[in-house]
C-alpha cells in the first residue's frame, strides 16, 4: 500500500476513534438529561395534581355554602312551624323542612366525598414528592459520575483531534477534501475493505455497501498508489483498513 492509501487509512483509523470517544461522551450528556426529564415529569404530575385539590377545593367550599343555606332555611321554618296556625299551614311547612333536611343530607354525603378525594390526592403529592427527592439526590449523583467521564472524554476527544490533524496534513489536498466529505456523509466511515466473495477468486464485493467490485479495481489497489471509488455508494476502497500499528496511544 503506496504513501497516499496509507495515510488514508491511518486518518480512518483516528477518525473512527474519535467519533467513538465522541459518540460516547454525547452518552453520558444524554443519561443525565434524561435523568432531569424525568423529575420534571414528576414536578408536572405534582402540579396537575395540586390544581385538582384546587378545583376540588373550590367545589367543596360551594356546597358548604350551599349546605350552610339548607341550615339556615331548615332554622326559619322551625320557627314558622311553631308558629303555624293551620294543620295545612303545619303540614306545609313541616314537608319544606323535611325536603331541605334530605337536600342537607345530600350535600353532607358530597362534602365528605369531596374531603375524601382531597385527601386521596395529598397522599398522592406526598408520594410524587418524595419520588423527586429520591430522583434529585439521583441527579446530583450522575451530574458528580458524569462529570467526571465527560472530563475524561474531553481530554481523550482533544488528544484525538490533534492526532487527526496530524494524519490529515500527510494526505494530499484533494483526497483529504475527498475524505472530509465522505465522512459527513458516512458519519466517518469513509474506506471500506474489498472482499472476496466467497470461494471465488475474482469475484469481490464493497465491505460498506457489498455490491460487487470490478477485477480491474481490485488490480488498481493492488498496483498502483490512488484512490478508487467504489461506484455504488462512492466509498474509498482499500485492501485492508486497518492500521499496521495504532492510531492512538
Amino acid at each position: 500500500m503506496g504513501p497516499i492509501l496509507s495515510s488514508l487509512v491511518e486518518l480512518q483509523a483516528v477518525e473512527t476513534e474519535l467519533r467513538r470517544k465522541q459518540q460516547r461522551l454525547k452518552q453520558t450528556q444524554q443519561v443525565l438529561v434524561k435523568q432531569q426529564q424525568q423529575i420534571t415529569q414528576l414536578q408536572e404530575a405534582l402540579k396537575a395534581k395540586h390544581e385538582e385539590i384546587k378545583l376540588v377545593r373550590m367545589q367543596h367550599d360551594k356546597l358548604e355554602l350551599e349546605l350552610k343555606v339548607r341550615e339556615e332555611d331548615i332554622s326559619k321554618y322551625r320557627v314558622a312551624l311553631n308558629t303555624a296556625r293551620t294543620n295545612k299551614d303545619y303540614s306545609a311547612i313541616l314537608t319544606q323542612i323535611n325536603t331541605r333536611k334530605a337536600d342537607k343530607s345530600k350535600l353532607e354525603d358530597q362534602i365528605i366525598s369531596l374531603l375524601n378525594q382531597i385527601e386521596t390526592d395529598q397522599g398522592v403529592c406526598g408520594e410524587i414528592e418524595a419520588d423527586i427527592e429520591v430522583q434529585t439526590q439521583k441527579l446530583q449523583e450522575i451530574n458528580q459520575n458524569v462529570s467526571s467521564k465527560q472530563q475524561k472524554f474531553q481530554e481523550e476527544i482533544d488528544k484525538l483531534s490533534k492526532q487527526q490533524a496530524a494524519a490529515a496534513s500527510q494526505v494530499p489536498d484533494k483526497e483529504r477534501s475527498l475524505f472530509s466529505r465522505l465522512a459527513e456523509r458516512y458519519e466517518g466511515e469513509v474506506l471500506a475493505e474489498v472482499t472476496k466473495e466467497g470461494k471465488r477468486k475474482n469475484e469481490h464485493s464493497c465491505g460498506g455497501c457489498y455490491m460487487q467490485i470490478t477485477l480491474e479495481s481490485v488490480n488498481a489497489l493492488m498496483t498502483k498508489d490512488e484512490v478508487v471509488i467504489c461506484p455504488n455508494c462512492g466509498r474509498i476502497l482499500v485492501l485492508d483498513k486497518n492500521p499496521k500499528q495504532e492510531a492512538t496511544a
